[in-house]
């Protein structure tokens, strides 16, 4: 007697994957604090009305207001908090996981697009992301869920074309990141190519009906146009190695080594190199056993948008530095999922199919642990300790102490309102509350900087030298020295140590 294999339905394995991410994103959500474009976030999408959200977005970002207004309708619905408000950012990064399964369905056998969505699932930057009070995780969902409509409508019959979902998700999309844009092109691309390729089949291709559709998505667009210019126009100055061959060149590659391995283990790291090698070999070897028409399908879909995002940053949005390049390529995250599904699915030697499991365990379970710890965050804005700073302020300070931080260190958000807070450019303020509040201790935080060094906070360490003696400096946060020496060799001064620092000066 003959015993059947147990067959799993993909749909109850996709359901695991999703319950995985879930958990995954759930576990201390609201451990990291506030940085300061998750602060904006939220106080774009505080007005009472929808049309404040968008002059707040034309006033104040560089983007479409689509994430804000969904973020406003969530808030709304939930109430206004840090837990809450990063939970609507991990739903949208918990739906990518079934969504990168239906889109690499589009591309490849069941098994690999499982695979594919397993990645989606316990990928260490959709976890981070999916904590972050920003759009990264929408774009992903949308992006991907646009691909495989667009999938859908170029190739089934005209009776089962999905047009009205396709419109509405495509049109949401261009509402939510200018980069974005790249997969509206990348997809009459493509659109083309299918359209005048004998070897397709033209019989399920919508042509004019496609022409249509896209007519009206530029003319909603086209709304916005005059905003993107406006938006466009502003300059905030370049990063650190904006205009260099070795800045072009990070921002190019460490998208890659972001998707794959996160932004938590340090490339120069064992389970970094582990997880970079890898997952390098897994998403070249999955491009290419794609079928033809199938790999040119995948490179266009990814390389434009992402082509997109890299102009964009070298160009209007030069001020961001290569570590945001993960951040602002998000519509190409689940295709690399896609490949990396197919990379491994392909793997037919099971000793090797071992080891790479191992290795990219380790990887994820190195970058996941730093992740929760808070640290190793290449990307050091993501690991602000504005909270911890704050707490500690609290239980130290006596009696009519003041606190002086910098705007976007966030600290003041968590301060006890009988705590007088100042920023370091109201001198005028801070010298009256002093003069009619002697004797009392002088609390002063000052972030770490990469770009511009922070004379403000200098020049009034030095003021309040002049008639207070520093009693102690705490830091937090510390960088990793290796890391420190790096990105001094790199910028061409030294690094900052810690990325909050704590002065306290009493009265000499």
């Amino acid at each position: 007697m003959t015993v059947k294999p147990v067959r799993i339905s993909p749909s109850i394995i996709v359901t695991f994957l999703t319950l995985i991410s879930a958990i995954l994103v759930v576990i201390d959500i609201q451990r990291p604090s506030y940085w300061i474009d998750e602060n904006v976030s939220v106080v774009i999408a505080s007005p009472p009305n929808p049309l404040q959200v968008v002059n707040n977005v034309i006033e104040g970002e560089r983007r479409p207001p689509g994430y804000h207004l969904f973020l406003w309708v969530w808030t709304r619905l939930t109430g206004v908090s840090e837990r809450m408000a990063r939970l609507h950012s991990a739903l949208w990064s918990i739906i990518l996981v079934p969504i990168t399964y239906q889109l690499a369905r589009r591309f490849t056998k069941r098994k690999s697009a499982l695979l594919a969505a397993a990645f989606a699932a316990v990928a260490p930057i959709m976890i981070s992301y999916g904590q972050t009070i920003r759009y990264y995780t929408m774009v992903a969902s949308i992006s991907a869920l646009s691909y495989t409509l667009f999938i859908d409508v170029i190739h089934k019959p005209k009776a089962k074309k999905p047009w009205g979902a396709y419109f509405i998700v495509t049109l949401i999309l261009l509402y939510l990141d200018y980069p974005a844009y790249g997969v509206l092109i990348a997809q009459n691309i493509l659109a083309l190519w299918e359209w005048f390729n004998k070897r397709s089949a033209p019989s399920n291709h919508p042509r004019w009906g496609w022409v249509g559709v896209q007519a009206i998505l530029l003319l909603s667009v086209g709304l916005w146009i005059p905003v993107v210019i406006n938006q466009s126009g502003r300059d905030f100055g370049a990063a650190d190695l904006s205009y260099t061959l070795v800045g072009g060149l990070l921002r190019i590659a460490y998208p890659f080594y972001a998707w794959i391995v996160g932004e938590t283990v340090f490339p120069w790291s064992i389970p970094g190199l582990i997880g970079a090698v890898i997952g390098g070999f897994l998403l070249m070897y999955g491009v290419i056993q794609l079928q033809t028409h199938k790999r040119w399908m995948w490179i266009v879909a990814f390389v434009i948008p992402f082509a997109m995002s890299q102009a964009l940053l070298s160009t209007i949005a030069a001020d961001s530095p290569f570590v945001n390049a993960p951040a602002r390529s998000m519509a190409c995250a689940a295709l690399v999922f896609v490949g990396l599904g197919i990379g491994i699915g392909s793997i037919r030697r099971n000793s090797l199919l071992g080891v790479i499991l191992v290795g990219l365990l380790i990887s994820h379970f190195v970058a996941l642990q730093h992740y929760y710890r808070g640290v190793e965050f290449i990307n050091t804005i993501y690991n602000t300790p504005a909270r911890e700073v704050a707490m500690r302020i609290t239980s130290e300070a006596k009696s009519g102490d003041i606190v002086i931080t910098e705007s976007d260190s966030m600290v003041d958000l968590y301060l006890p309102q009988e705590i007088a807070s100042f920023h370091p450019d109201e001198t005028g303020k801070i010298a009256r509350y002093l003069q009619d509040h002697p004797r009392v201790g002088i609390w002063q935080v000052v972030m770490g900087r990469d770009r511009t060094r922070n004379n403000i906070s200098a020049d009034l360490r030095q003021w309040l030298s002049s008639f207070e003696s520093l009693r102690s400096v705490q830091g937090f946060a510390e960088q990793d020295a290796v890391y420190r020496a790096l990105k001094s060799r790199l910028i061409g001064r030294e690094a900052y140590q810690y990325r909050l620092s704590l002065y306290y000066y009493q009265s000499k």
